[in-house]
């Protein structure tokens, strides 16, 4: 990642292929020297914020008609000159008025090298730069709230709040240690522990959202487990509404496990097929399927345990006890299938659901019980915490934490400072007013090129 702001970077900031219309960005001090060398006017008499028509030419040969949007610097997204070019769509002019910037003293840009330049100037810190990245990589409809609260500072203010009474607190106790020598004291040691505990409480409260947080930006994974020929891969594809999974009479057609994904109420479903679970079988590849399902009850937020009524109602419950010891936190459900091949008389409950693929019975009532469970997520979140910002923020509170102890055990002010001076540090990590070249990278590099 390049970290000096002195040239100019340029990239096509639209996705490759057939459109209508297609986007480049130029960003740097040179930037509207370089694009003037392919248009017939000078850009920078044109007023900040407007849109210009004319003509790219390459060697005065004309390559497109385009539309440029001149944001003068500093008041722009990058903090310096930037020109957005807006040509036709497609494969070859982009890349053709692309090659033209670099040639003319441009450099193609790095992922997030638009949105790092950005960071470095002031105009975002690193919360509203994940944000960013969360836009444009989610797949729930529902996250895009929180999301977008996120990238207008939501997040930032509660973590300056938080930073602004830690480090109130930490002058005071400097205070009260200078003090000390005069046998003053400033801060009572109730006080001290009363306010300790705020902060510890604060804290906890963000990391409490970060489950919900994650299933909002990766979604819910659904997992059909069951025992060969259940249907699984019928109602997998049922639910769907296409056929996604093979399907077939015999037993262990499924060896491994087909995952696909639809929208429930606005959020991200991952449904999982997985190979049929029993024991009577010394086929590798099977034995393999078998075990990856295994795996996969881990790491599902609902498991649909998908049984053969014809084989009695009881039949799958050692399923059940096998999902509930592996994965205590999902919910799970029994699916009792093939209904349409019993006469006995049978209704839903909570965690009984009957189904016929045949008929379609019964798929309303599974999609309004994946839809029950999802509705325990709050989807109205002010922010979407990420790894990186939930590892910090229990590293504060572990700070914090510590300073309580040292509290509570009558110690010296300045043994509490040095707590609260880490504590400090770990905010101003995840905001970015304290960050290096390691953690930019980690933050920028995942992001797209052209943002």
């Amino acid at each position: 990642m390049h970290f000096n702001t002195d040239d100019t970077i340029c990239s096509i900031i639209t996705p490759p292929g057939l459109s209508g219309v297609a986007l480049l960005r130029i960003s740097g001090n040179d930037a509207s020297n370089i694009i003037n060398k392919h248009i017939h006017f000078d850009i920078t008499e044109k007023s900040s914020h407007s849109i210009s028509y004319g003509i790219f030419y390459k060697n005065d040969i004309p390559v497109d008609t385009i539309t440029l949007f001149w944001y003068k610097g500093p008041h722009s997204f990058t903090g310096q000159d930037i020109i957005e070019i807006g040509c036709h769509g497609g494969f070859i002019v982009p890349e053709q008025i692309l090659q033209c910037l670099i040639s003319s003293g441009a450099r193609r840009a790095e992922p997030g090298e638009f949105s790092l330049r950005a960071f470095l100037n002031g105009k975002l810190d690193l919360t509203q730069a994940e944000a960013i990245n969360d836009i444009i990589h989610l797949q729930s409809p529902a996250a895009l709230e929180s999301a977008s609260k996120q990238l207008i500072g939501s997040f930032k203010k509660e973590i300056i709040s938080l930073k602004d009474k830690t480090e109130k607190l930490f002058k005071y106790l400097i205070l009260d240690f200078d003090f000390s020598q005069e046998n003053i004291q400033l801060v009572s040691h109730d006080t001290l522990v009363q306010e300790l505990t705020i902060l510890y409480t604060v804290a906890q409260s963000f990391i409490r959202t970060f489950d919900s947080a994650k299933t909002l930006r990766s979604g819910y994974n659904v997992l059909l487990l069951g025992h060969p020929n259940a249907g699984k891969s019928s109602l997998f594809n049922a639910l769907l509404g296409y056929s996604r999974s093979i399907v077939s009479p015999i037993p262990g057609t499924t060896r491994d496990f087909v995952e696909a994904s639809l929208l429930i109420d606005g959020l991200h479903v991952n449904l999982i097929d997985t190979a049929g679970i029993h024991e009577n079988t010394k086929d590798i590849i099977e034995i393999e399927g078998i075990s990856l399902s295994m795996n996969l009850i881990n790491k599902a937020s609902i498991i649909c345990i998908v049984n053969d009524i014809t084989c009695g109602i009881h039949n799958s419950n050692h399923l059940y006890n096998i999902a509930k010891e592996l994965n205590s936190d999902a919910d799970i459900c029994f699916i009792h299938n093939k209904a349409d091949h019993i006469n006995d008389e049978y209704s839903n409950d909570s965690h009984n659901i009957y189904s016929s693929v045949i008929s379609n019975y019964g798929l309303q009532n599974i999609l309004n019980y994946i839809s029950s469970c999802m509705s325990k997520t709050d989807i109205h979140m002010s922010f979407l915490l990420n790894q990186r910002q939930v590892d910090l923020l229990k590293e504060y509170q572990n700070h914090i934490y510590s300073a309580l102890e040292v509290a509570r055990q009558g110690e010296t002010t300045d043994m509490l400072a040095i707590d609260l001076r880490s504590a400090l540090d770990s905010l101003g990590l995840i905001i970015g007013t304290i960050y290096n070249e390691d953690l930019l990278n980690d933050v920028f590099a995942s992001m797209c090129i052209g943002k």
